[in-house]
């Protein structure tokens, strides 16, 4: 009975220290990648985005004047052509036929003013009626150059030495005047269109040549099939109008192939410029607006980040104007914190970051 008491004791004792086994290592604090944005003391400016396409700097839609069959079409879509270049021609035989019949209404009407103008001489006609012979032989000579141009014009070619990049049509096909043969283009350089909203071109000081823009603006456009480049850029062209619909103004930036990556007509492009608030008195940076989150409070706030110890602090702030993808903060922020730029509403104060890689 004794030896049962004690076994029953140590089966008891055993199960007391499994349950008391040793302590669990204790978890490591979690540390959240994030971006961060350095803000360097540059409160003054702003960098706005807008949307555009990519188009060849110098472009031609080219077509005949008159209609005809194409007999021959010696070019493919991305050949090199230099300028005068043949890139298609329509059958000449009704031209000829057109030229031939016009130059010899044009002798008859020589004829017929040449002996007018003798009898005229010999006072057996009227000044008025060497007029009418006159305007009749006029006539046919303006004919004779049109029908030549229409002549020369059965031939197309390159305007400018660039490449062909779009044909519209297939070799003897009819075609009518005026339509769409084909696209030549030079991509020495580009050229990106931007819709520029009312509110933002209202800040652009007034009495600036587009070289002075340029130089305050700092434009530079980048393509999205082309992360992270970035391409300097000259404003050439701003609308003095607002588009009656979009109540928007165009601009028109151009900017040098670069030669290393294949660019196109019809890409995807964002126009970047530096907009300086100094000159209208306002105040405050502009930080992008997923920087910005509430507290439970309902106040806005910017996650602000220690650069040695990485711990992330919320800071309440005031925020003003919303442009673009950015927006106004007017107080809270000296412009050379480092804050949080993603990832704000899994963040908690004391929580410690790490530089998310781009």
């Amino acid at each position: 009975m004794r030896a049962l008491f004690i076994g029953f004791l140590m089966i008891i004792m055993g199960g007391i220290q499994l349950a008391c086994g040793p302590e669990e290592a204790p978890q490591e604090a979690l540390v959240r990648p994030i971006k961060i944005l350095e803000l360097g003391g540059k409160a003054a400016d702003q960098v706005l985005e807008f949307p555009g396409t990519v188009k060849a700097g110098l472009s031609a839609e080219l077509g005949f004047e008159a209609a005809g069959k194409i007999i021959e079409l010696p070019v493919t879509e991305g050949q090199a052509v230099e300028e005068g270049a043949l890139l298609a021609r329509l059958d000449p035989r009704d031209f000829a036929s057109k030229l031939d019949a016009e130059i010899a209404k044009e002798r008859a009407a020589r004829a017929e003013y040449d002996r007018t103008l003798l009898l005229f001489k010999e006072n057996v006609t009227s000044k008025q009626q060497l007029e009418v012979r006159k305007r009749n032989f006029d006539v046919t000579k303006a004919n004779v150059e049109r029908a030549r141009k229409s002549m020369e014009d059965s031939n197309l070619k390159a305007p400018f030495k660039g490449v062909v990049a779009k044909i519209s049509v297939e070799n003897f096909e009819t075609v009518q005047a005026k339509q769409s043969i084909l696209i030549v283009e030079n991509d020495k350089v580009f050229e990106v269109t931007a819709n520029i909203p009312e509110q933002d071109a209202a800040r652009i000081p007034p009495g600036l040549s587009l070289e002075e823009r340029t130089q305050q603006a700092k434009p530079e456009i980048t393509v999205s099939a082309l992360p992270g480049r970035r391409f300097k850029a000259r404003l050439t062209e701003f609308a003095r109008t607002a588009d009656p619909k979009t109540r928007t103004f165009a601009a028109t930036l151009a900017f040098d192939n670069p030669g290393d990556v294949s660019l196109a007509s019809g890409m995807t492009a964002n126009v970047r410029v530096r907009v300086s608030d100094k000159a209208l008195g306002e105040t405050g940076l502009f930080v992008p607006s997923g920087a910005v989150s509430s507290n439970p409070a309902g106040s806005a706030i910017v996650w602000i980040v220690d650069p040695e110890s990485m711990i992330a602090t919320a800071r309440e702030v005031e925020v003003g104007m919303l442009s673009g993808d950015q927006i106004r903060v007017t107080r809270g922020l000296s412009g050379n914190e480092w804050i949080a730029a993603s990832g704000v509403n899994f963040l908690f104060d004391g929580m410690v970051v790490s530089r998310l890689s781009e």
